[in-house]
């Protein structure tokens, strides 16, 4: 889609923004060639790629969408289901319903096979959020928690059995699996740090430590809060972190360090995603509204440790 007038002012900062580089430091970059690939959304979240085609969602319009041949075509709608993360798994989709505090089974299609809304237990899920699979079949899935409930962490085996694997975590948020199936990374978004548990036997989540906080490798002056949203690792085990507040989005090493920290002109990057081919990010953009209300957009930029 094309871009509105207000991206287009946003890109003519950016452009502006990528001159001024010899003043930050050496790790962070301005996103010079940034394209909008898609707007006149509200709150775009849970972007993945299924193949070569971009998925993803827009939480306040509870929309799972596509983008086919350049436009956005919707794949499936439920009032307030808040749809937020997503994730593809034996050709079908699971999706966060952060509203509605369900997880929704549906096919690529958009048909409604499942509404799954406790866990073995009876435990009710709170404000499911993200979503990430392992090589087994299974899925691990936050629930961000409320006011007065913790966040954690979720385990769906591949015989569809739910368990919680992890609690008391400050704003559960999102999550991925290390290539090697052995780690899981989650953000705790409220103490602005990603956690790290090794995994056992059964999806079991073991050894819970601090991998990283945020502001101890990203604070340059610019911003003060930086905070984990959704989370995705590429082939050589980098973990790229869409910052919901921090002004882009962080390429940090499996050990911790910070590769590269790429700025961009929005206010909230919920989420992200890496082409196929590594050579570009696509990263969700939302600016708040005076009425209250959000706009967003689907950008593309170059990948900073593309080979």
């Amino acid at each position: 889609m094309l871009a509105t007038n207000a991206f287009r002012h946003l890109l003519a900062i950016v452009a502006a923004a990528a001159m001024l580089l010899s003043t930050v430091s050496a790790s962070t970059i301005f996103a010079a060639d940034l394209k909008v690939m898609a707007s006149g959304l509200q709150f775009p979240e849970g972007t993945i790629f299924v193949g070569d085609v971009l998925y993803f969602t827009d939480y306040s319009a509870s929309d799972v969408l596509r983008v086919v041949d350049g436009k956005v075509e919707r794949v499936w709608h439920q009032d307030g289901c808040g749809a937020n993360g997503l994730v593809e798994l034996q050709g079908e989709f699971l999706v966060a319903c952060y509203e509605s505090g369900a997880i929704a089974r549906i096919t690529t299609n958009g048909k409604l096979r499942e509404t799954i809304s406790r866990d073995d237990a009876g435990g009710a899920f709170h404000s499911p959020n993200d979503l990430a699979a392992d090589a087994v079949g299974g899925v691990y899935f936050t629930g961000s928690g409320a006011a007065t409930t913790p966040g954690k962490v979720y385990y769906r085996d591949v015989g569809g059995h739910v368990n919680m694997v992890a609690d008391d975590i400050d704003y559960a948020n999102g999550l991925a699996v290390s290539n090697d199936g052995k780690l899981l990374y989650v953000g705790e978004s409220k103490r602005q740090r990603l956690l790290k548990f090794e995994i056992g036997r059964g999806g079991k989540l073991l050894r819970r430590s601090q991998f990283v906080k945020l502001a101890d490798i990203l604070t340059d002056g610019r911003e003060s809060e930086f905070t984990p949203d959704g989370i995705r690792i590429d082939k050589n085990g980098r973990l790229f972190v869409a910052l919901y507040d921090g002004g882009g989005f962080a390429v940090l090493t499996s050990d911790g360090r910070l590769e590269k920290m790429v700025r961009l002109p929005t206010a909230h990057h919920s989420n992200l995603a890496i082409s196929p081919d590594g050579k570009s990010v696509f990263v969700t953009a939302i600016d708040d509204l005076p009425d209250g209300s959000n706009r967003g957009a689907l950008l593309e930029v170059g990948n900073p440790v593309s080979e």
